[in-house]
């Protein structure tokens, strides 16, 4: 894994780590590691604000379901 799980919990609030559905490692495109993050929900404007680091990029990314494009979720990675 790319990330330490407890620096994962000092990086996101309590409602983001409760909901999260998966943890993908990756390669960048630059060549970095890093861990995608899905979490169950759209994250607010308070939880992105509050999620500023600069060890997580792509905190605006929303995946839709493949054959239910109302369900929603948001993902982010971390290096």
């Amino acid at each position: 894994m790319a990330i330490d799980m407890a620096e994962l919990t000092e990086l996101l609030p309590n409602s983001v780590i409760k909901d999260i559905i998966d943890f993908t490692d990756i390669e960048l495109k630059d060549g970095r590691m890093s861990t995608r993050v899905t979490v169950g929900h759209i994250l607010t404007d308070e939880e992105k604000s509050k999620m500023k680091s600069e060890k997580i990029i792509g905190i605006d990314c929303i995946t839709h379901h493949r054959y239910a494009p109302e369900i929603k979720k948001s993902y982010f990675y971390v290096v």
